[in-house]
């Protein structure tokens, strides 16, 4: 879809009319990843109705469709990896990352073929991507803690949804993807997983990203959607079973499945986001990421981590609570 179509939109959906006297409505656009399903869930139990915030889902899966909306003021929010939101940052999307949404830890994968057991393997073979995404970015990571460059691999670039058909018809020897696709690269025959997050954590990590003049302008509006969030969390947490049926109907998916989909992610709660070395996890992986980009020339200039990252919101979250 053209760009100027998906803005046209999107700012059909800013309108900030209010609902309800005490409603503002706040579009969120986010890709398709079970990990921001919480979102819905906050919205259907009227968590975010508490918070005096309508949220206005906003289906959007190119991120550069999102960059661009950014930088027209007409998109208030998204949920990504922080990946991304170097690149939208050192692009000039006037956006900055207020909380965390979760840590992939075992959800993201490679899975290689029989005849690879070590990441040397990899030199010279066929890896089927999705380029400049979180599966490219997690590659280099484990290549370069052994010293070996990306270009050492061939790329096979594939969009998200068809890496692990690609894996599947055998058009490479490995695949990097997320669940459901880990477990449908793994159905062939003597595939198996060669790393994943649940063995090195802490570099693919979810943000709530938001436009930066809300953050300035009207921080208690933002406070409210991290609280609907939380609320959501909680919720999820103390009831699964009806949680995850409320969720599973936008993927299409079973409740079980969804649930079985987010064990291999972690959700932090309020209490350990506000811990210091938490958000020290946050800068590291963030400088790291941005290390990467530079290396494989997928930005041109580093952003500013204390301009993109911030914990002040986090901080205040309860200060104006109802």
């Amino acid at each position: 879809m053209p760009v100027f179509c998906i803005l046209f939109a999107i700012s059909a959906g800013c309108s900030r009319q209010a609902l309800e006297p005490q409603c503002t409505i706040v579009t969120i656009a986010f890709p398709q990843w079970v990990g921001y399903g919480l979102f819905y869930l906050a919205q259907e139990k009227g968590f975010c109705k508490e918070e005096g915030v309508e949220l206005d889902f906003v289906d959007e899966q190119l991120d550069s469709a999102r960059r661009d909306a950014f930088k027209q003021g007409m998109l208030d929010c998204e949920a990504g990896t922080l990946d991304l939101l170097v690149s939208k940052v050192a692009q000039g999307a006037p956006i900055m990352a207020v909380m965390e949404i979760g840590q992939s830890s075992g959800s993201d994968a490679i899975v290689v073929t029989e005849d690879i057991r070590s990441l040397e393997d990899l030199a010279g073979k066929r890896i089927v991507l999705t380029r400049d995404d979180v599966g490219e970015v997690f590659l280099s990571f484990l290549l370069s803690k052994n010293m070996m460059p990306l270009d050492v691999v061939i790329i096979v670039p594939k969009r998200s949804e068809e890496v692990a058909d690609a894996f599947l018809k055998g058009e490479a020897d490995a695949c990097v993807t997320w669940e459901p696709q880990v477990t449908e690269a793994l159905k062939r025959p003597g595939a198996h997983i060669l790393a994943s997050t649940k063995d090195y954590p802490g570099i693919i990590i979810d943000t709530l990203n938001v436009r930066s003049d809300l953050v300035e302008n009207n921080p208690g509006l933002v406070r409210g959607i991290m609280r609907s969030w939380f609320k959501a969390l909680a919720y999820y947490r103390e009831h699964p079973l009806e949680a995850s049926e409320i969720i599973a109907s936008h993927y299409k998916i079973t409740s079980a499945q969804y649930r079985e989909q987010v064990q291999g992610l972690k959700w932090a709660d309020y209490e350990t986001q506000s811990l210091p070395e938490q958000q020290q996890q946050w800068a590291q992986a963030f400088h790291i990421i941005t290390e990467i980009k530079l290396a494989n020339k997928r930005i041109s200039q580093k952003p500013d981590a204390t301009k993109s990252v911030t914990n002040r919101l986090l901080e205040e979250l309860y200060e104006d609570s109802k």
